[in-house]
C-alpha cells in the first residue's frame, strides 16, 4: 500500500519588532524540547490556522491574519491588530517531513506593553527580545537553535534600524514564497531554494546558479550567487 503524504496545514507567524536602547529587537520564543515539531528551537510567535478562522475569512490571507492575532496573544500575551501585520513571505515545510506547514510570515511593531510577555511554560519555555544580528551570532556559536525561515527573516530584518522603517520597507517589498528541498552533499545537509540549478531535480551537484542554505557545524550559511539566480536574495531588503 502506498504511504499517504502528510497533510499540509495552514499556519501563520509574527515577527514582532520593538525599538530599544540597544536598537531594533525582535521577540523569540523557545519551544519545549519535547515537542515533536521544532522542539527546543527559538521561533517567532505563531501556529496553525484553525478551521473557524478559515470559515470566518473570505481569503487565506485574512484567515492567516486572524490566526496570527490569536497565536500572539496565546503564546506571549501580547496584542497586535490584523491590519498592522505586514505580509513579507511564505514558507512551506519541505517534502519528506512528517509534519508540513504552509506558513504566512508577518511583521508588526509591538505595542507599548512589549515588556508584558507571558508564556505558558508548557509549549513555550522561554522568551527573549533580541537584536537580529545578535540572534544570528549566537546561532553560529551554537547557543541559539534557529530554523531556516527564522534565520533568514532575522537576516532580512537586521538591515533596518527601527521597527517603523522595517515595517514600511517590508510593506514595499514583494513577498516571496518558498518550499525548500532537502538533500545532502558530501554528508552535509543542504536546503535548496527556487532559482538554484539543482532545485527542480533536487541535485546539489548540478552546475549553475546557487540558492541554498548549508547546515554546518557553525550553523547555517545562506548562499545566493547573484542575478543568475533569477529571484532576489531572501536576506536582503
Amino acid at each position: 500500500m502506498t504511504e499517504q503524504a502528510p497533510l499540509i496545514r495552514l499556519a501563520a507567524t509574527a515577527v514582532l519588532l520593538r525599538n530599544s536602547d540597544q536598537g531594533l529587537e525582535t521577540l523569540l520564543l523557545r519551544r519545549n524540547a519535547k515537542l515533536a515539531f521544532a522542539g527546543g528551537a527559538w521561533v517567532f510567535p505563531g501556529g496553525a490556522i484553525d478551521e473557524p478562522e478559515i470559515e470566518a475569512a473570505d481569503s487565506e490571507e485574512k484567515a492567516a491574519r486572524l490566526a496570527t492575532v490569536r497565536e500572539v496573544e496565546e503564546e506571549c500575551g501580547l496584542t497586535v491588530a490584523p491590519q498592522d501585520l505586514v505580509h513579507f513571505c511564505n514558507w512551506t515545510t519541505p517534502e519528506g517531513e512528517a509534519r508540513r506547514f504552509a506558513t504566512w510570515f508577518f511583521a508588526a511593531q509591538a505595542k507599548n506593553n512589549s515588556e508584558d510577555v507571558l508564556i505558558d511554560g508548557g509549549e513555550i519555555h522561554e522568551f527573549k527580545w533580541i537584536k537580529p544580528q545578535e540572534a544570528m551570532d549566537l546561532h553560529h556559536l551554537g547557543e541559539l537553535t534557529l530554523m531556516p525561515p527564522t534565520y533568514l527573516s532575522m537576516s532580512l530584518i537586521s538591515h533596518y534600524n527601527t521597527a517603523e522603517v522595517a515595517c514600511q520597507s517590508l510593506a514595499e517589498r514583494t513577498p516571496y514564497s518558498v518550499t525548500p528541498r532537502l538533500c545532502q552533499l558530501d554528508g552535509q545537509m543542504i536546503c535548496l531554494y527556487p532559482g538554484d540549478a539543482g532545485y527542480l531535480s533536487n541535485d546539489p551537484t548540478i552546475d549553475g546558479p546557487r540558492h541554498r542554505t548549508f547546515f554546518t557545524s557553525k550553523g547555517m550559511i545562506y548562499s545566493h550567487s547573484g542575478e543568475n539566480v533569477g529571484v532576489v536574495p531572501m536576506d536582503q531588503p
